[in-house]
């Protein structure tokens, strides 16, 4: 139980970082990119650096392939989380749990109940009334813009989860998470670094202290996350419906409650019921 509370507690903090540096008008690119560095080396210092054998690991590929979709869901939930608010990005990435239950269903063969299906349901309701946002006509191409935005975090963070699934009971189970933790963040580290040099012109900003400071806070919450995750799906006290399930909904009433107390986000009925339906789809969810 104590994995899942890091990671409930990490993931919430992930978006009320990014919300803090988005009125510091922080660099989100830079942000990121310290992101990943502290999360790696927070990683190696935990759990040493691995041997040579690492670049024959099975799990190696995988690693490769979720450091880069890491990395890109990253700049999705800072704009999200500075564009559509805390209460919406928590609601669209934690929604998107109904993907690994779908990748379940399709690739551990598990049986379709009809408790599913209207769960499944649920989830694409409660995401629309929470993400929809009134307004008139003039502003409509704003306004689809902004939801556009976590409608790509709800199925990026889906396919993550799917891939960490999948590669925590196939690949690392019973292993250190450890070691693939901190190799992924490295990936991201280096695709970081390598867009960084492209995109020219970066370095000033790590002269910046808070840019310094708000990045590795958010690398080692980052870490927590991650690591916090793995180690319950290797738990055998819930199975990972049940996991994933406590874990959605622990962020979505901790990230609501962190946004309407201290950032004063307003709410409207659309968008409490939606966050309202979100809660019980999770919870149909995470019984079957």
């Amino acid at each position: 139980m104590i994995y899942l509370l890091i990671c409930i507690l990490s993931s919430s903090l992930i978006m009320v970082i990014f919300k803090i540096a988005g009125r510091l008008n922080l660099d989100n690119f830079n942000l990121i990119l310290i992101n990943y560095l502290a999360a790696a080396i927070l990683g190696f210092l935990i759990g040493g650096i691995p041997g040579k054998d690492v670049f024959t690991s099975s799990w190696l590929p995988m690693a490769v392939i979720i450091g880069i979709l890491f990395i890109s869901l990253f700049f999705v939930i800072a704009a999200s989380t500075q564009k559509a608010g805390i209460a919406v990005t928590s609601v669209a990435s934690k929604m998107s749990v109904i993907i690994p239950i779908l990748f379940s269903v399709i690739y551990f063969k598990e049986e379709v109940t009809s408790l599913k299906l209207a769960g499944f349901i649920l989830a694409m309701v409660s995401v629309f009334l929470t993400i929809y946002q009134q307004g008139k006509n003039k502003q409509k191409k704003y306004r689809a813009s902004i939801i556009m935005i976590p409608l790509v975090l709800f199925i990026g963070a889906g396919v993550i989860d799917s891939l960490i699934k999948f590669t925590q009971s196939a690949i690392i189970y019973k292993q250190n998470p450890i070691v693939f933790s901190s190799i992924l963040f490295s990936i991201s580290a280096v695709c970081g670094i390598l867009f960084a040099l492209v995109r020219g012109n970066q370095w000033h900003h790590f002269r910046n202290r808070k840019l310094i400071f708000y990045g590795i806070f958010l690398g080692i919450v980052n870490f927590g996350s991650l690591y916090g995750i793995i180690k319950a799906l290797n738990s055998e006290v819930f199975d990972s419906s049940v996991v994933f399930g406590i874990n959605n909904v622990g962020v979505v009433l901790l990230s609501v409650l962190l946004a309407t107390i201290f950032y004063k986000e307003k709410l409207t009925v659309t968008k409490k019921i939606g966050i309202a339906l979100s809660i019980i789809t999770i919870v149909v969810l995470s019984v079957i």
